[in-house]
């Protein structure tokens, strides 16, 4: 049976429907935090939101928020990946407010023929840099009115639309973007190619709340949620406005709208096991069986205010009481879909189904599937196939046995499923962590960037997060692209001492760098040897590895890519190992980014020398076991041992097939594959075996057909050494 189970409608309780009790809906929580709904995975995305974002500031100068369902274990494999841009230099405040020493970008709100929860902006002062992007698109976004300045939304965003799109034009042909669009405030970036949206909202800060939204901070509150502490902190957190007005003002083009993304952030990151489960089902239901009816007129931003105004209200949330909350939730929903209102959590007169809703046989279409729904929420719910980013296995379970099983007891199949002991489902914490961390830190730190910028990234995430797994591996990762770039500086020096200390200096940040990863990890510190030509020492290291009958978990290039389809690496490629034979450890792609050309052997050089410009992305990802074989053969060739090279470029093509010929992981495409390919086609180039080579670079260019690919240059090398040009002009 598939892992995606065809949804058959609401319908009617029967016989064999699940009843909505106490029991049940225990047991479905228990479920859900086995798959790791729970709020133990919202603050590790807290963490991973904060790496992210400090990597940005510090490394691109940037400030950015991630937000949307990737923060709030909702995630499903189309979820858009959100985030909010905070425009630097521009600052909103009230007349009230206003102080007369702000620098910048200096805006003033004027809400008084605005529609509730919008603005106009009067420009107030502007700063003297005109060259800066953020003085620039206030000057060619100014309209002026009655005697004044106005920022118009509309001529903003357009701006910054133009300005995104400037910069993929230089993005990396593997990873350009289509057509930059607006979708509401944001700038909606389409990668086809990888089957995502990035959505990017535009924002300038405020220095205060509007006026109406203080009241939020002492509203009585019948579960007092969120208490006191959780209050004190959100309060300090700023609001924003972002560049969209109201659709049936007349002013529309020039509004601006108050958004509260970071405390609205905050409050869902507080949620506990329940309110986020309520929230995933609440979500599932309206994505699987309300989207049909209408995909447009209810979202998930309208999801979240309706748990917020319930968490205020619902006293309990424990578990036998999570199908009921989510009923209350669903109530909610349809009596705000009756009424064509739903207030803002925190803007009370601003209605969020103003423009909703209009049409009446909609209206009735979504009220009278709610109340289906409410029949039996439990049964529709793991009737939908709606399946999540991260691992479901003990839900796509449950599922499954529920089809296969139909007459036997729901109560007594949730309990065996949760008594599974099947390795794929227990997840390791400290391998996820490693994953999130990789993930986060990789994606940004392998673009330009220098020591000073990665010793400020991890200053801070030492001091926010030095007590925990993410901050811990997080700083592991730093260590190695430290060292990486230490490496790149010694290169770079002429002077011998100079030379000597960095080289010292990346030795050491390779040993701090070791405990995310033990095989992959130990490659930089290979690529270290490899430059200090220190053979002896690698031979006995890939002696040491290369015998082992072992099973490593391999997770790729976290959040991007597989290079190829093995989930289990055994470095003496042993078909036979299992689960069993794990060692507790976890493997990653070795990483190279353009500035690493110079440390690097020369089949990586190939490889980076193609990363900068429109080529390519900003680094590539070599298996670590293909690496390790690569490198022996290297030395191999260095110190001409001609038998040595037979064996090793043998060894190497068997470690490329046995990574490519792993069972499937549908996770994500491996589309580095043509990298492997490369470097054994080099290794036969240097062992003048061209047939060879150029067999392989074929391959490599047949699984990535672009201009970014290593392979194109190298078979022109191939050819021409060949003589094949030559011996067929005669």
């Amino acid at each position: 049976m598939t892992d995606e189970i065809i949804y058959s409608g609401t319908g009617t309780a029967d016989s064999n429907s699940i009843p909505d009790n106490p029991e049940s809906s225990a047991l479905i929580s228990a479920i859900l935090s086995s798959d790791n709904i729970i709020n133990e995975e919202l603050y590790l995305f807290r963490q991973w939101a904060f790496i992210c974002e400090c990597a940005i500031r510090h490394i691109h100068n940037m400030d950015t928020f991630a937000t949307g369902s990737r923060i709030d274990c909702s995630s499903s494999p189309s979820s858009d990946d959100d985030q909010m841009i905070q425009m630097k230099d521009t600052e909103v405040t009230c007349e009230e407010d206003f102080k007369v020493n702000q620098a910048g970008n200096v805006m003033i709100t004027i809400t008084k023929d605005s529609p509730p929860g919008y603005t106009l902006l009067r420009i107030h002062k502007l700063s003297d840099d005109l060259q800066r992007h953020e003085t620039k698109s206030c000057l060619e976004s100014c309209i002026q009115s009655d005697g004044a300045f106005y920022l118009s939304s509309d001529r903003y965003l357009r701006y910054v639309m133009n300005l995104i799109a400037g910069m993929d034009k230089y993005s990396p042909l593997s990873f350009h973007a289509g057509e930059s669009l607006r979708h509401g405030p944001c700038v909606m970036l389409n990668y086809g190619d990888h089957g995502m949206d990035s959505d990017m909202g535009i924002a300038l800060r405020c220095s205060a709340w509007p006026k109406e939204s203080i009241e939020w901070i002492s509203r009585k509150r019948k579960s007092n949620w969120p208490d006191e502490i959780l209050i004190e902190k959100i309060k300090k957190m700023p609001c924003h406005v972002l560049p969209v007005g109201h659709p049936s003002s007349e002013n529309c083009h020039q509004e601006w709208r108050f958004a509260f993304v970071l405390p609205e952030r905050e409050l869902i990151w507080n949620f506990n096991d329940v309110q986020i489960q309520c929230f995933v089902i609440f979500k599932t239901l309206k994505k699987e069986i309300l989207d049909k009816i209408s995909t447009d007129e209810i979202n998930s931003f309208h999801l979240k205010t309706i748990l917020f105004w319930l968490s205020e209200e619902i006293i309990h949330w424990d578990e036998v009481n999570l199908i009921d909350n989510v009923k209350k939730c669903l109530s909610f929903l349809n009596k705000s879909i009756q009424e064509r209102h739903l207030s803002h959590y925190f803007f009370k007169s601003r209605n969020l189904f103003a423009e909703k809703l209009k049409d009446e046989p909609v209206r009735t279409r979504l009220s009278s599937e709610i109340l289906n729904i409410q029949k039996n929420v439990l049964q529709c719910f793991l009737n939908c196939k709606w399946r999540y980013k991260y691992e479901n296995g003990y839900l796509l379970t449950l599922r499954i046995l529920l089809q296969e099983q139909r007459q036997s007891n729901f109560l007594d199949i949730g309990r065996t499923v949760l008594q599974i002991t099947n390795w794929k489902f227990r997840r390791n914490k400290n391998t996820h962590a490693r994953s999130l961390s990789m993930e986060v830190i990789m994606g940004i730190m392998f673009l330009q960037t220098n020591v000073d910028s990665l010793i400020k990234v991890a200053e801070e995430v030492a001091d926010q997060l030095k007590d925990t797994l993410m901050g811990t591996f997080a700083l592991k990762f730093l260590s190695i692209r430290v060292g990486m770039l230490c490496l790149v500086e010694a290169k770079r020096t002429a002077d011998k001492d100079a030379r000597q200390h960095f080289v010292s200096e990346a030795k050491c940040f390779f040993v701090t760098g070791f405990e995310p990863d033990d095989l992959a990890a130990t490659m930089y510190l290979l690529s270290y040897h490899y430059q200090a030509r220190n053979y002896k020492v690698i031979g006995k290291f890939i002696t040491d590895l290369l015998c082992k009958r072992i099973a490593i978990p391999y997770k790729g290039t976290p959040g991007l890519v597989t290079c190829g389809n093995r989930t289990l690496l055994s470095p003496d490629m042993d078909e036979t190992v299992t689960e069993k034979d794990m060692e507790n450890d976890v493997a990653f792609d070795v990483i190279f980014s353009s500035m690493d050309i110079s440390c690097v052997p020369p089949a990586i050089q190939y490889e980076c020398a193609l990363l900068e410009g429109r080529c390519n992305w900003s680094f590539c990802s070599i298996n670590p076991l293909v690496y390790v074989c690569y490198v022996q053969f290297q030395v191999a060739f260095n110190q001409k041992e001609l038998e040595q090279q037979r064996y090793a470029v043998e060894h190497l093509k068997k470690m490329v097939l046995y990574v490519e010929n792993g069972e499937e992981n549908f996770i994500r495409l491996p589309v580095e594959l043509h990298r492997h390919y490369n470097i054994l086609g080099y290794c036969y180039c240097l062992m003048n075996d061209q047939t060879n080579a150029i067999k392989w670079f074929v391959k490599s260019l047949e699984a990535c057909p672009t201009v970014g690919n290593a392979a194109v240059y190298q078979l022109c090398i191939a050819i021409y050494s060949s003589g094949y040009l030559f011996s067929n002009l005669k």
